[in-house]
């Protein structure tokens, strides 16, 4: 092959690799506000259960079958997971679910306390989470920081951090 050839092929390859490191970053951004999308809806479905439930807050996105009409919004668009089915839907979602009820011992809870977060960096390129807070507000977190920062705050409530 002579030297023309190849300095043609080493271009046509920069530019492949750097077009598809170029296009790559449109997708991860469309994914990220997708999934704070997910979230709002699935902030939503909460609040929509606790009016109906005289101010209680679900125990588990199970009992969310009733707000939620598909078990799709249980699962963050960057992660490529299909979903399963609202029988056991606390088991294969990608949101963790916290059950203030439970951490607190009552149902009032403040409303910028985190309420459901994405289980796994991995979903945003480990960029960060999406993280919904009790009140309904979604919050890009970069590398988790905030819920980092909450969770040290409040260490007796032994939350969860993604990885």
């Amino acid at each position: 092959m002579n030297k023309f050839a190849r300095l043609i092929w080493i271009t046509v390859g920069v530019l492949v690799v750097g077009m598809g490191i170029f296009l790559s970053q449109p997708l991860y951004r469309y994914q990220r506000a997708r999934c704070g999308e997910t979230l709002k809806l699935l902030g939503n479905a909460i609040r929509t259960y606790k009016a109906d439930q005289q101010g209680e807050l679900p125990h588990q996105l199970t009992i969310l079958s009733n707000e939620l009409d598909n078990p799709a919004f249980l699962v963050c668009p960057g992660s490529g997971h299909e979903p399963g089915s609202f029988a056991n839907a606390d088991s294969w979602t990608d949101y963790t679910f916290i059950d203030w009820s439970v951490v607190l011992g009552t149902n009032p809870v403040p409303g910028d306390y985190p309420i459901a977060y994405d289980r796994f960096m991995s979903n945003h390129c480990s960029h960060g989470i999406n993280v919904l807070t009790v009140d309904g507000f979604v919050r890009w977190d970069p590398q988790a920081e905030w819920l980092r920062n909450f969770a040290a705050e409040h260490p007796k409530f032994k939350l969860r951090i993604p990885e």
